[in-house]
């Protein structure tokens, strides 16, 4: 019952809001700044190199989705930064929209996140237009990475998950438009 324009209007002002658009300069110049944050603050970073080649080797065969649990801001920075290190391009991350604020959502769109709401209230719409982004995220063989708790624990502690964001990711491979996915969890201890 609403007219096609004014539709198309709303579903590109929802793709504008949620999609990534990942830039290598911004990447490679955050890599760099983060390293001087992490030699003053950490005695360095360890990576299962094992695991890794896991990852990579399920990255050739199809669509993967890393999991990590959310216990600080550091976890995301951190997991990006690996994968660039290790040749891979960084995952596209579920960020919640909360975190779209100047400047840091401009600098975090450009390294590769897409913004989330944290409740999608019965939009259908928004909802259609968020799950779609997904889809073409995994068709295009995009890494995807989000938290299963939806959000970070403000203890330390895991929180309980919630299922939206995974039943997503697999949506396209029970409905067959992806043959395969791998969904990988991650654990980053301090």
């Amino acid at each position: 019952g609403v007219p096609s324009p004014e539709v198309e209007k709303k579903v590109d002002d929802l793709v504008k809001s949620i999609a990534a658009d990942m830039r290598s300069g911004w990447i490679r110049f955050l890599d760099g700044l983060i390293d001087l944050i992490w030699d003053r603050i950490y005695d360095g970073i360890v990576v299962d190199q094992e695991g890794f080649e896991k990852v990579r080797r399920a990255a050739r065969r199809g669509p993967v989705v890393v999991v990590p649990s959310h216990k600080s801001h550091v976890d995301y920075l951190v997991l990006s930064q690996v994968f660039f290190k290790e040749g891979m391009i960084p995952p596209h991350i579920a960020a919640g929209e909360n975190l779209n604020f100047w400047p840091m959502g401009t600098i975090f769109r450009r390294s590769g996140a897409f913004f989330i709401r944290r409740s999608f209230g019965g939009d259908k719409l928004y909802a259609t237009v968020f799950a779609a982004y997904v889809r073409r995220l995994m068709k295009e063989g995009h890494v995807i990475e989000f938290f299963i708790e939806g959000g970070r624990s403000r203890t330390g502690k895991i929180l309980a998950p919630r299922m939206g964001m995974l039943s997503m990711c697999l949506e396209p491979v029970t409905d067959g438009s992806i043959r395969d996915l791998s969904v990988i969890p991650v654990s980053i201890g301090y």
